[in-house]
């Protein structure tokens, strides 16, 4: 048991101490990350309308309905 909890406070220890050289972003580059992704989320949405309303255009071309 004593081993457990030396394993586990030294992986805290660890831990805590990799936590605090994380280098974290300004609000800045938080907001310019958003717009990128709010923005590729948007053209990847058009594209995948387009590819599925073009291919069920086509299968209902091909079925006959």
């Amino acid at each position: 048991m004593k081993e457990w909890l030396n394993n586990a406070r030294t992986f805290l220890q660890e831990a805590w101490a990799e936590f605090r050289r994380v280098q974290w972003p300004s609000q800045k580059e938080v907001q310019a990350a958003t717009l990128v992704v709010i923005f590729l989320v948007g053209i990847i949405s058009v594209f995948l309308f387009l590819v599925d309303s073009t291919l069920s255009w086509l299968l209902q071309g091909f079925l006959g309905s």
